[in-house]
C-alpha cells in the first residue's frame, strides 16, 4: 500500500467534483486548477501499474492477459455510472422534461468505453458521463506500456518521457492550457496529457527502487501542497500555460517521488486508504448523480447555490461511491474474474 499516494488521489478526486458542481455551490468552492488532477491520476496510474506489473511482465505475463485485468478493473463501475446516466433520459421524459435523444451512435460507443464524435453528442466525446474520457486515454497508455515493456529499459523510458514531455508542452502551448481531451475539438490533446504523466509515473517507480527518496516530508504537508496547487488561480494566457506545464512536467513528478518516502500514522493510513479506495468510484459516479439531482431540481425547484449545498452533495456522492465500490464493484469484479478460472472438480 502507498498510503500517501492514496491520500493524494482521494483529494484530487474531491477537487474534481467541486469543479463539476459549480451550480450547487455557486462558485464558493471554486478550484480553478483542479483539471490538473487528471495529470496526477495518470501519474499515479503509471506508478501503480509499474509496481504491480513490471515483475509480472518479466515473469511472462502476456498483453491480452494484462488487458483483461485492466478492463475488468475499470469496466464494472464505468458501466454502473453509464447506466445511471442513460436511465436519466427515459426518467426525465416520464417526468415531462425535455432531454436529448438516445442516439445509437452515442450509446453503442459508450457501452464499449469508446469516444463518440456523433453530432448528437453535442461536442462531448463521452456525453453521458463526461469524466469518463480519461479512461480511454488511461487504457491507451496501459496498452502502450504493455506493448513496449520488453524494450522499455531505463534509457528507452527516458527517451519516451522526454519525447512525451515535448508533446505535453506543445499541447499546453497550442490550446493555452491543459484543460483538454474531453471534447471533439480538443480530443487530441488528451494524448499529450496522458503519455508524459503515465510514463513519468513509471519512471518515478523505477527511480524510487534504485534511489529511494532521502527527504522525509510529512504526508499532511504534501496533501496541503497538492491542495494549494489544484486551487491556484493563475491568470489566463502565458501565465496559465506556464503554470500547467510546470505542474505537469516538474512539480507533480516530484510530489510523487516525495510521496514514496513517507507514510502517515495509523489514523492517516485508514483515512488515506479510504480516500484512495473511493477516488475512482467518486470520480466516475458524481456526474451521473448530479444529473439525477438536476432532474429533481427541475421538477421541484432549484435552491440557491451555497457552500453547504455543495459540500452536502459531495458527502452524499462519496458515501454512494463507497457503497458502490464495496457492494457492487468488488463482487462483480470477483465474479467476472472467477469466470475465467478453471473449475476444480470436487472429490466424491
Amino acid at each position: 500500500m502507498f498510503y500517501t499516494i492514496d491520500g493524494l488521489r482521494g483529494l484530487a478526486a474531491l477537487l474534481v467534483v467541486t469543479r463539476h458542481i459549480i451550480p450547487l455551490h455557486a462558485g464558493q468552492l471554486t478550484t480553478a486548477s483542479s483539471y490538473l488532477a487528471v495529470e496526477l491520476f495518470f501519474l499515479f496510474s503509471g506508478f501503480v501499474i509499474a509496481h504491480a506489473y513490471d515483475r509480472r511482465f518479466a515473469e511472462g505475463l502476456g498483453f491480452w492477459a494484462f488487458a483483461k485485468v485492466r478492463i475488468l478493473r475499470l469496466y464494472p463501475l464505468y458501466l454502473l455510472a453509464f447506466a445511471i446516466a442513460v436511465l436519466t433520459v427515459p426518467a426525465a421524459r416520464l417526468a415531462g422534461l425535455k432531454t436529448w435523444p438516445l442516439d445509437p451512435a452515442v450509446i453503442i460507443p459508450g457501452l464499449l468505453m469508446l469516444p463518440t464524435f456523433a453530432r448528437g453528442a453535442y461536442g462531448l466525446v463521452y456525453p453521458f458521463n463526461n469524466p469518463s474520457w480519461t479512461l480511454f486515454f488511461e487504457l491507451t497508455a496501459n496498452a502502450a506500456y504493455a506493448l513496449i515493456w520488453r524494450w522499455l529499459n531505463n534509457l528507452a523510458l527516458a527517451v519516451v518521457i522526454a519525447a512525451s514531455a515535448l508533446g505535453l508542452a506543445y499541447t499546453a502551448l497550442h490550446f493555452g492550457s491543459l484543460d483538454v481531451g474531453f471534447s471533439k475539438t480538443q480530443f487530441v490533446g488528451g494524448f499529450g496529457r496522458v503519455f508524459f504523466s503515465f510514463f513519468a509515473g513509471v519512471g518515478v517507480y523505477r527511480l524510487q527502487l534504485a534511489r529511494p527518496c532521502p527527504l522525509k516530508i510529512s504526508p499532511w504537508l504534501l496533501l496541503a501542497g497538492c491542495f494549494v496547487l489544484l486551487i491556484a488561480w493563475p491568470h489566463r494566457g502565458p501565465e496559465r500555460t506556464a503554470y500547467d506545464i510546470a505542474c505537469a512536467l516538474v512539480v507533480f513528478p516530484v510530489f510523487a517521488y516525495l510521496s514514496t518516502a513517507v507514510e502517515p500514522g495509523p489514523f492517516g493510513q485508514r483515512l488515506f486508504a479510504l480516500g484512495g479506495g473511493v477516488s475512482y468510484p467518486l470520480y466516475l459516479l458524481h456526474s451521473p448523480l448530479g444529473g439525477v439531482l438536476n432532474q429533481f431540481f427541475l421538477i421541484y425547484g432549484r435552491p440557491k447555490g451555497s457552500a453547504i449545498l455543495g459540500v452536502s452533495f459531495i458527502a452524499c456522492a462519496a458515501v454512494f461511491a463507497w457503497l458502490a465500490e464495496r457492494y457492487f464493484d468488488r463482487p462483480v469484479r470477483g465474479w467476472l474474474t472467477s469466470l475465467g478460472k478453471p473449475k476444480v472438480a470436487r472429490a466424491r
